[in-house]
């Protein structure tokens, strides 16, 4: 899909600009052993540079693409329902303004609808499935140092997506045929952009609140397999794709750091 190769690429390249600041960052740090008198350079709100740890909690409105079944058919009236998701990460403070964390996220089941109303697809209704995800993302953070309490940032992430649908039905309008299908899992490549800020609680305790854009790619279900008593003919359907998942994210989360 061109949206999906243009927003990774896009990603990518905002990622390795992070990088280069970062490295241009750290090159100014000066260096030196203990016994030539340097002192480590303190980074982040006051503190020395290091580890730290996060729990996040999310809400999501989710959009797609689309969702097609081949070889011809385009589903109409698609939707995805909101969602919930709970993550947790491990990162470190690379100086000031540039931290970075890997973070994995775990998204409720959310609901999938889509109709197929063409004559000459192998059965006609309305699909109805879940969806759920795993995100892991690797992530880099620019934080505006203003000297206070509260620290805006911005951030970008770069990651992979493994994206479950669970059983599905078809509310057929064919005769007295039935209609279900199989969930199915799919790894895909996924990207983020964020924007928040950051508020010290306490000496080490950091909340995080912001938005974030998700990318989370393709999902598809098992092969639609058909039963029929009398009009329609028994059979299958090839399984539905759903194409380009993302979601609009509002995040707070707290940050913990280590000594």
């Amino acid at each position: 899909m061109k949206f999906r190769g243009a927003f990774l690429a896009g990603t990518a390249a905002i990622l390795l600009s992070s990088a280069s600041a970062m490295a241009a960052d750290l090159g100014g740090m000066k260096g030196g052993s203990i016994k030539d008198g340097y002192v480590p350079v303190e980074t982040h709100q006051g503190r020395l540079s290091g580890l730290y740890l996060r729990g996040d909690f999310a809400w999501a409105s989710q959009d797609l693409g689309a969702i097609y079944e081949p070889p011809a058919y385009d589903l109409h009236s698609t939707s995805i329902s909101s969602t919930t998701s709970w993550g947790a990460g491990i990162g470190y403070y690379f100086s000031k303004n540039v931290r970075a964390d890997f973070t994995l996220d775990w998204r409720r089941e959310a609901d999938v609808r889509g109709t197929v109303s063409d004559i000459n697809a192998t059965v006609q209704g309305e699909r109805q499935f879940g969806v759920k995800s795993m995100v892991g993302l690797f992530n880099v953070y620019y934080d505006f140092d203003i000297r206070s309490h509260f620290t805006p940032y911005i951030g970008v992430g770069l990651g992979f997506a493994r994206n479950t649908t669970t059983h599905g039905t078809v509310a057929v309008t064919c005769g007295t045929c039935t209609a279900e299908f199989e969930g199915a899992t799919e790894w895909n490549a996924a990207a983020a952009l964020m924007a928040g800020f950051s508020a010290r609680l306490h000496d080490r305790l950091h909340l995080d609140a912001g938005y974030r854009f998700l990318y989370m790619g393709n999902a598809h279900t098992g092969d639609i397999n058909v039963v029929c008593a009398s009009v329609c003919t028994s059979g299958s359907s090839a399984d539905p794709i759903v194409s380009d998942l993302s979601a609009h994210e509002v995040r707070v989360g707290l940050r913990w750091d280590i000594k």
